[in-house]
């Protein structure tokens, strides 16, 4: 029993900090926030398009800078401690909303069953709502942020909020359409990461790709300043979040190969061309300017293609 125990309290801890964690996202990470721009100058004409190459360890040197901009910005409290009030100050509140912009996709991340995951070997992996409701976390815990500081970084947390409704209805159709032609009758996620074995499974995970990949950029947030109000833990949620989501991606809709080095560098590359392209979408691809235009632009592609993938796994599951 207290083998077992200690197996598990390792598993879990290489996990989250080595693969599928920490390390392995924050890779990930570094090495997509430094192609996105190349990619962006190729895709996207126009001024728009013009964007300066930044090095690989940008991102960690713009944690770091924020983290000590934090740690400058907080004042001693000159109070004592008897007569401190018990309720939490606005700081407070807002590192822990961007402790959790941070934490959620990591421990998304983690539960992923990704080849040669440490889980795995003790025949463990995410459940598949679990594994939704922590990538919601992050865009959820921004849009409180927002809403917090008031003036225009609350209409942007309002916005945010939005984006994250926006994009959950058609994501939430395509997995159910993905779990019902599985025909696993199970939500662990390493019951859907199987090859397709027929042509109405893959049909419904090309669907549900599309949809995917239009509906989940909605839960990432632009380069712009206010998307920093949470200090150091927004921006590393902000960067994860995208690799988390792309993982997420890779391993609903792409078949997995026999062998465990090829399944590997599929998901591996996979979750690296998803979250570029997630990215690419959510702050280049959608010129539309107001919101509600923006909204309805993605309810009348991503909808209606949630909705035939659907019919079509009840359809193959009524053979």
């Amino acid at each position: 029993m207290e083998v077992g125990m200690i197996e598990n309290i390792q598993a879990w801890t290489l996990a989250l900090l080595v693969y599928p964690g920490v390390l392995f996202g924050v890779l990930l990470a570094l090495l997509s926030v430094w192609l996105y721009p190349l990619v962006r100058q190729i895709t996207v004409r126009g001024p728009r398009a013009q964007s300066r190459q930044r090095s690989l360890i940008y991102p960690l040197s713009t944690f770091l800078k924020l983290a000590r901009r934090r740690n400058d910005a907080a004042p001693a409290s000159l109070m004592p401690p008897s007569t401190e009030s018990s309720m939490p100050d606005r700081s407070t509140v807002e590192s822990m909303l961007g402790l959790a912009c941070a934490v959620a996709p990591l421990l998304a991340l983690m539960m992923l069953p990704l080849p040669a995951s440490p889980l795995l070997a003790v025949g463990q992996s995410g459940d598949l709502f679990l594994v939704v409701a922590l990538l919601a976390i992050q865009p959820l815990a921004s849009a409180l942020l927002g809403l917090r500081v008031g003036g225009r970084a609350s209409l942007r947390g309002a916005q945010d909020l939005g984006r994250l409704l926006t994009g959950l209805l058609p994501a939430l159709i395509a997995i159910a359409a993905l779990v019902e032609v599985s025909g696993a009758g199970s939500l662990r996620m390493t019951a859907l990461s199987a090859a397709p074995e027929t042509g109405a499974q893959t049909l419904v995970r090309v669907l549900s790709g599309a949809v995917l990949l239009l509906a989940l950029p909605w839960w990432l947030h632009s380069d712009d300043e206010s998307s920093n109000r949470g200090g150091a833990g927004s921006y590393a949620g902000r960067v994860l979040q995208a690799v988390a989501l792309g993982a997420f991606w890779s391993l609903l809709v792409l078949p997995a190969p026999g062998d465990l080095a090829g399944a590997f560098a599929l998901y591996t590359v996979g979750t690296l061309v998803a979250s570029i392209v997630m990215r690419l979408i959510s702050e280049r691809l959608l010129p539309v300017r107001r919101e509600r235009d923006r909204a309805n632009l993605v309810w009348s592609t991503a909808l209606p293609v949630a909705a035939i993938a659907l019919l079509v796994s009840f359809w193959w599951g009524g053979l």
